[in-house]
């Protein structure tokens, strides 16, 4: 493993980022279009992305395991940072590089985690909408929709 290939891993994994941020986008604005369909499948499309983030997160550390063992560095969860944080002069030239990568993919990152806030308070304010409909549909739970006895 060389540092180019860790630096490629990272980049890909900012390029997922990317690519769950427009699912997540494409998402909100179907629960607010009260479109099913638009909403399913942006849904679909999230899933794939999470498990390819899954997959390059699971390439990322055992390139940072080879990494650490031809270098002899002990880690103990063999994630990025702390490999970064304990042997920055490894990076050589890199060093930039790694630096902007790292920036970008920590903003992305930030990014998910606002419109996972936005989604989560859409879905709470849908779920009342429905509610709010289905009292005002079949009353206060007195009536009741099917009639058991039929």
């Amino acid at each position: 493993m060389n540092v180019k290939e860790l630096i490629q891993s990272i980049s890909d994994q900012g390029k997922n980022f990317d690519m769950l941020i427009n699912a997540l986008i494409q998402k909100k604005e179907a629960i607010v279009a009260d479109n099913y369909n638009i909403l399913e499948d942006a849904i679909k499309n999230e899933q794939k992305i999470l498990s390819n983030i899954d997959d390059e997160e699971k390439r990322r550390k055992e390139l940072i395991r080879e990494f650490a063992h031809q270098n002899s560095i002990t880690l103990k969860d063999f994630s990025f940072d702390e490999l970064y944080s304990s042997k920055k002069n490894l990076f050589g030239n890199d060093i930039n590089k790694i630096e902007r990568i790292r920036s970008e993919v920590k903003e992305k990152a930030l990014r998910i985690a606002h419109l996972n806030s936005q989604l989560s308070v859409l879905v709470e304010v849908s779920r009342n909408i429905i509610k709010e409909r289905m009292i005002s549909i079949l009353g206060s739970g007195k009536c009741k929709l099917v009639n058991k006895r039929v």
